[in-house]
C-alpha cells in the first residue's frame, strides 16, 4: 500500500465516509441495474475499512455500509407512503431513513461480531469469522419483528455461478461465499506472496458453482402445462376506485376466455378488488366456464370470515381450493405495536390496511391436479413460507400488486428475490402481478417468459409439475446458522478463557 493510501485509511473520518460512499453503491448490484460483480471489489474494500479496527469502529462503519445499502436500495418505500398513501413527503422519506437505520444494525452488527471474537486471525477473520457473522446477522433480519428480508445480498447473483450454491445452502448461503470472495481477494493484495493461492480458491468457488449447474435437483411429473397470465396494468391510485371495478373484472373475464385453451390462468394478487361475497355470482360464472374449458383459474379477491368479521388477503381457485396470505406486511396490511404507530393512521391512508394473517396449517391448493405452494406479495422473500409447501408442492405460484412503487427498482428486486426462491426450490414458479413484472420462472431461476411494467398485455407460456427435493429445501439454514452460532460461541469462550488466565497471572 502507498504512502498515500496509508495517509488516506489513517484519516478515520475519510474512512467512515468511504464506508458510507461503499454501501450507497451496493444497490447496483442487484436489479434492475444487474451489476452482480460490483458487490465483490465493494464488499472487499469495506473488510478493508473494518480490519484491524476498534470493536466500535467496526460496529460504526458497518452500520454505515448497511446504511447507504438500504437508504437507497429502499427508496422505493416513498412512492407506496406518499405517492399513493398520502402522507407528507417529509414523513415518508423518514420511514425510509428510520428504516435503513434499523436494517444497517445488522451488518453493524456482523462487522462488530466479527472484530469482537476473530480478529486474532487476519485470514479466519476474512475467510470465516465475517463471511459467518454476516449470514447469522442477515438471518436475524428476516426474523426479528416479523422480518424484512429485503435486498439480502445473494440474490443480486441469480445471473452468476454463485446461484447454483443456491440449491445447497439457499440465498443465505450465496451471501455467505460473497463474502468470502471478497475476502479472498482482499487477502491475495494483503499477502502477495499468497496470492496465486488465495485466488485460485476463488476460481475455484467459481468453477464448482459452474458444475453444479448441471446437477437437476427435480424430475417433471407431467407434460407441458400452458400457463396464462392476465396483467391488467390498473395504477394504483385507480385501483380501489368503484366505478373500476366491474370494467376490470369484464376485462379479466374476457382474458380468461380467449386463453380457453391454457392449462391454468392466473390473475394478480386483489384482481378482485372486494370480498369474494360480494360478487359471488360473478366467481361461479368464472368456475363454470372454467370447468366447461377445463382450465384451472386462480384470482386474488379478500376472503371474509361471517362469524368473526375477519377478512383475508386470499388466492381462490376455480375447483374450490382458497389460501390465505400468512406473511402481512407492516403498515401496509396491519399495524404492528399498535399503541406505538396507530397515530401514523392520521397521516398515511392504506385501504385495506387492517387484515388477519392466514393459518401457517392450511392445506396446499390443488391447481390443474397439482398441489402447489402459494404466496402472495412480498411472501416470496422469505425462503422459509416458500420452503414450508415443498417438497410436496409441484410448481410455485406468487401473485403480487407491486403498482405501489411505480417505475422503481422495487418490481425488478422483487422479480429477482422470485427467481432465487425458483432457484432453491428447483420449481417453475409462475408469478402474477397487476402492473408487472408478470413472469413464469424455471427451475434454475431462467426467464421463460415475462412482461414490462405497467402494459396491459396476457402472457403465456408452459411449465411442468417437478418432484423432487433440493438438499436447502431438506434442510435449510440449519446447517449454516448452526455452524455460525458455534464457531462464535468457540471463540467467546476461548477468549473467557484466556481473559481468566490473563487475570490469575496478573494477579
Amino acid at each position: 500500500m502507498t504512502d498515500r493510501l496509508k495517509g488516506f485509511f489513517s484519516n478515520q473520518k475519510m474512512t467512515d465516509l468511504l464506508a458510507l460512499l461503499l454501501g450507497l453503491c451496493l444497490p447496483f448490484a442487484f436489479a434492475p441495474y444487474d451489476l452482480p460483480y460490483l458487490a465483490f471489489p465493494l464488499l472487499s474494500v469495506f473488510l478493508l475499512l473494518i480490519l484491524q479496527q476498534s470493536n466500535g469502529r467496526s460496529f460504526w462503519r458497518g452500520w454505515l455500509f448497511g446504511f447507504g445499502q438500504f437508504v437507497v436500495g429502499f427508496s422505493w418505500i416513498y412512492h407506496s407512503v406518499h405517492t399513493f398513501g398520502d402522507a407528507p413527503a417529509a414523513l415518508a422519506i423518514a420511514m425510509i431513513i428510520l428504516l435503513a437505520a434499523y436494517c444497517a444494525l445488522f451488518p453493524a452488527l456482523a462487522a462488530y461480531l466479527s472484530q469482537r471474537f476473530f480478529a486474532a486471525s487476519q485470514t479466519l477473520f476474512l475467510l470465516a469469522g465475517f463471511p459467518l457473522m454476516w449470514a447469522l446477522t442477515e438471518w436475524l433480519r428476516g426474523y426479528l419483528f416479523t422480518g424484512f428480508a429485503w435486498l439480502s445480498l445473494g440474490t443480486s447473483q441469480v445471473e452468476t455461478s454463485l446461484a447454483n450454491f443456491a440449491p445447497l445452502f439457499g440465498a443465505l448461503g450465496v451471501s455467505a461465499l460473497m463474502l468470502l470472495l471478497a475476502g479472498l481477494i482482499l487477502i491475495s493484495v494483503l499477502q502477495p506472496a499468497k496470492a496465486r493461492y488465495f485466488l485460485s480458491a476463488a476460481v475455484a468457488v467459481l468453477v464448482i458453482g459452474q458444475l453444479l449447474f448441471f446437477i437437476n435437483w427435480s424430475q417433471p411429473v407431467s407434460g407441458p402445462l400452458k400457463v396464462s397470465l392476465p396483467q391488467l396494468s390498473v395504477t394504483q391510485d385507480m385501483k380501489w376506485r368503484e366505478e373500476i371495478k366491474w370494467p376490470s373484472l369484464n376485462w379479466y373475464q374476457q382474458q380468461t376466455n380467449e386463453h380457453h385453451d391454457s392449462d391454468i390462468v392466473i390473475w394478480p394478487e386483489t384482481a378482485i378488488p372486494d370480498f369474494l361475497y360480494r360478487v359471488k355470482p360473478y366467481w361461479n360464472n368464472i368456475k363454470q366456464q372454467a370447468k366447461q374449458t377445463d382450465t384451472a383459474v386462480v384470482a386474488g379477491v379478500f376472503l371474509r370470515d361471517p362469524k368473526s368479521g375477519r377478512y383475508y388477503n386470499s388466492l381462490i381457485s376455480s375447483s374450490g381450493d382458497y389460501y390465505q396470505k400468512r406473511h402481512l406486511v407492516p403498515l401496509g396490511e396491519y399495524m404492528p405495536l399498535r399503541g406505538l404507530f396507530e397515530f401514523l393512521r392520521q397521516y398515511i391512508n392504506f385501504p385495506m390496511s387492517n387484515i388477519d394473517s392466514g393459518s401457517d396449517q392450511q392445506p396446499l391448493m390443488k391447481v390443474a391436479g397439482y398441489e402447489v405452494g402459494s404466496s402472495i406479495c412480498f411472501e416470496d422473500v422469505f425462503d422459509r413460507d416458500i420452503r414450508a409447501s415443498l417438497p410436496a408442492a409441484k410448481f410455485l405460484i406468487n401473485a403480487s400488486n407491486d403498482a405501489w412503487f411505480k417505475r422503481t427498482a422495487e418490481p425488478f428486486q422483487h422479480h429477482q428475490i422470485a427467481r432465487m426462491r425458483a432457484i432453491e426450490a428447483a420449481r417453475y414458479l409462475i408469478r402474477s402481478t397487476n402492473t408487472g413484472i408478470s413472469a413464469i420462472i424455471g427451475p434454475k431461476g431462467q426467464e421463460i417468459v415475462s412482461s414490462e411494467l405497467f402494459v396491459r398485455t396476457t402472457i403465456s407460456g408452459e411449465i411442468r409439475a417437478m418432484s423432487g427435493s433440493t438438499a436447502y429445501v431438506f434442510w435449510g439454514n440449519v446447517p449454516l446458522i448452526t455452524l455460525a452460532v458455534a464457531w462464535l460461541l468457540w471463540q467467546a469462550r476461548r477468549e473467557a478463557a484466556r481473559n481468566k488466565r490473563d487475570h490469575d497471572k496478573s494477579s
